[in-house]
């Protein structure tokens, strides 16, 4: 087995100035994140590049391989340069593991990485990404700041080849985009948690809702909160011609626990007889589960939520904190496909617009086939 180190590019003018013509070399004031376990023994050759009227397909068993499961063959694109812009890596474990698995992917693969953290200011983003295309990266992969273009129109006027991951954006120009497909998800836990109250607690004429969205500007949080109440409300549609759901508050809370708790709070203090929660992903999830612990109602009020982390399956396997269901959306795996759907194009094979990772949805039924204690994330 083998540990890669993952470093990562601080964005300032100063790391960039010492960057131009040293491609893939980190500056100085480079930090270092968590070692991540990589058994390359174990690694996926997707046959894809099936190729399939020349855009490259990948297989699902091929998408369902493990996040620690690299994907190519090792030193496929030896002497490949990379660039990704990150929004943000501080305070959030998820883009944690998105960067880290797309800098052990890119190792596997040969390729030097080279990755800048803009700390969540879009200014900052742009330079960034300005500053990537000036190196003449070989391909570019962006997460950007929100869902307006953060620069993107600059890496294809270079004819760079681009990347965006886990952030939809609203942009014309040619690019892959790499997500799970999380309106899908949404409505996967939307539909289980609406069937699991009616069989669990009883039909009711009316369900009050507290929607629990991520931020505003973004189509990944709107896409999350459409597909949850989509599921609840064909679920209801299905079984009984109406739906029961009232939504009674809503507020965002940047994918962040603390303000996902403050907002908790503040609502269920409005409208204590809230039924049910929509997380938009799992940092809500946790929010709201210190919520209902600090007021006593933990496991009384039952809500649904998204991304898979370990944490929050071990509470539904433990089944009395109300969380029923959570769908996948694995930073590992949208780290390293990003990087290999980056190097592909680079390569000057054609990928598709929209490639999604694995989104299955883990239930109180299900959720012993998909917890593992061992898992980083």
């Amino acid at each position: 087995m083998k540990k890669r180190t993952i470093a990562r590019v601080v964005s300032t003018a100063l790391a960039a100035a010492m960057l131009i013509g040293t491609v893939g070399v980190y500056a100085e004031d480079a930090y270092e994140g968590t070692e991540v376990a990589v058994d390359y023994s174990q690694a996926v050759d997707p046959q894809g590049a099936d190729v399939v009227n020349g855009t490259f397909v990948a297989t699902p068993e091929e998408k369902a391989a493990l996040a620690a499961q690299m994907i190519g063959t090792e030193n496929q694109f030896e002497g490949m340069n990379i660039g990704f812009s990150q929004h943000r890596i501080a305070g959030s474990e998820w883009y944690e593991q998105l960067v880290n698995f797309a800098q052990a992917e890119a190792d596997y693969l040969g390729i030097k990485l080279t990755a800048f953290d803009a700390n969540d200011d879009m200014n900052k983003q742009i330079s960034d990404v300005e500053t990537l295309v000036n190196l003449g990266m070989d391909s570019i992969i962006v997460n950007p700041y929100n869902s307006i273009n953060v620069g993107l129109d600059t890496v294809t006027a270079a004819g760079i080849p681009l990347t965006v991951v886990n952030q939809a954006v609203e942009y014309s120009g040619t690019f892959t985009f790499v997500s799970a497909d999380v309106q899908d998800s949404g409505y996967k836990g939307g539909y289980e948690l609406a069937r699991w109250y009616e069989e669990n607690v009883g039909h009711k004429d009316e369900v009050k809702a507290f929607v629990l969205s991520s931020a505003p500007q973004e189509i990944e949080s709107d896409r999350r909160r459409w597909g949850q109440v989509m599921g609840w409300n064909d679920y209801m549609l299905d079984k009984y011609g109406e739906s029961n759901l009232k939504i009674v508050d809503f507020k965002y809370y940047q994918w962040l626990p603390e303000p996902a708790m403050n907002a908790t709070l503040d609502v269920l203090q409005a409208h204590p007889d809230i039924d049910i929660i929509f997380s938009a992903c799992d940092g809500g999830a946790q929010g709201v589960k210190a919520a209902l612990e600090q007021i006593d109602r933990l496991g009384d009020i039952y809500f649904c939520s998204i991304d898979g982390r370990k944490d929050v399956l071990q509470w539904i396997k433990d089944g009395d904190k109300g969380i029923v269901a959570d769908a996948y959306n694995d930073p590992r795996q949208m780290g390293k496909w990003a990087v290999y759907m980056a190097a592909l194009q680079a390569s000057g094979v054609s990928t598709p617009a929209t490639f999604n990772t694995m989104n299955d949805l883990v239930t109180t039924e299900n959720v012993d086939n998909y917890l593992d204690p061992n898992s980083t994330y």
